[in-house]
């Protein structure tokens, strides 16, 4: 009898593993498939997944053909499963995707000591099959930025002449407040530069809230996502500082991201002008999608465009003035 209740439990177990693997699985195509910017099926989804567990051991790899889907392990066939009809039936790629892992781990020692692995792997290689811009993050800290770099992201000083310059490498929940408060030190200002070369972004919405505090009224920034009707517009309100006073954001070709949204929205609406070279080009929106191993794929699912409606993706921002050799402080 106790044998008897071993081993059920024991299968009890593996199903219950087996369930909740196709079920995440199921969840993560099909959030994928939703959110992201272009047209995919939850087929090219599955097969770009399950071919690189081939990451956790290299002895193991997928086929993928018009019917089936075949696991290999030492050149020899392991698992044949047979595709569904219907390139966007998650259920049923959830469940591949589950007996393709369990037969992994069966037939690959590496794999079995490396399970923990595997739902990161196989979400890496969803990248594939995605833009340039989804990317993996091994933690939701890391994906909103939170995780702390080494280097200073924020300077300021007064210059000759009652010239503020402020230095930002990187917008995040620090940035409104430091800025304010250096132009709060130096009302004497007649003049502000902003420095934002070299700087990949960061917080959009900490963009947004800069631009807000320099224009009183105007389209600031809009976005788009897959419905073309789900355009969402980001205006000024009434309040402005510094007004009537000219104002300066020197820019490069790193210059990318939330920068560039600040960039654009001062230039388009005539409240800074632009020095330097023309800018990255990057205004994509990510979706962020928690795996079960609280990894974190960040999807495309929309784009920025500046005032005048001009996607900021590939485009970036165009000078008003160029100029290479910019002062460096």
């Amino acid at each position: 009898m106790k044998k008897f209740l071993l081993i059920f439990a024991l299968f009890f177990s593996i199903s219950t593993a087996f369930a909740d693997d196709a079920t995440d699985w199921q969840n993560i195509y099909s959030q994928i498939k939703t959110a992201y910017i272009n047209e995919i099926t939850i087929a090219q989804l599955a097969s770009a997944s399950l071919k690189n567990i081939s990451s956790v051991d290299p002895q193991l790899r997928v086929a993928d053909d018009n019917t089936r889907i075949t696991l290999y392990y030492q050149g020899k066939v392991i698992k044949v499963l047979r595709k569904p009809d219907n390139p966007n039936d998650a259920k049923t790629y959830g469940d591949i995707a589950a007996k393709i892992i369990s037969a992994a781990e069966t037939a690959s020692p590496k794999a079995d000591e490396k399970s923990f692995k595997i739902t990161d792997e196989m979400a890496k290689g969803i990248l594939k099959v995605l833009d340039d811009n989804s990317e993996f993050y091994s933690s939701l800290d890391e994906a909103e930025g939170i995780v702390k770099r080494n280097k200073r992201h924020w300077s300021s000083r007064l210059l000759d002449d009652d010239v503020l310059y402020v230095k930002i490498t990187a917008f995040n929940k620090q940035t409104f407040n430091e800025l304010t408060s250096a132009m709060a030190e130096y009302p004497q200002a007649e003049k502000l530069i902003i420095d934002i070369r070299n700087c990949p972004g960061g917080m959009a919405s900490v963009a947004i809230k800069v631009a807000d505090l320099f224009l009183s009224e105007g389209i600031i920034v809009s976005t788009s996502e897959k419905d073309e009707f789900s355009q969402v517009y980001y205006s000024a309100d009434s309040d402005e500082i510094f007004s009537n006073k000219p104002i300066e954001i020197w820019t490069d070709s790193q210059t990318a991201s939330a920068a560039e949204i600040l960039a654009a929205a001062l230039q388009e609406q005539s409240r800074a002008v632009i020095k330097g070279q023309k800018t990255y080009g990057k205004g994509t929106l990510q979706k962020l999608i928690i795996l079960p191993s609280t990894s974190v794929l960040a999807v495309t699912n929309g784009y920025f465009h500046a005032p005048s409606g001009q996607k900021i993706q590939h485009h970036g921002v165009i000078p008003d003035i160029e100029e290479e050799n910019l002062t460096q402080f």
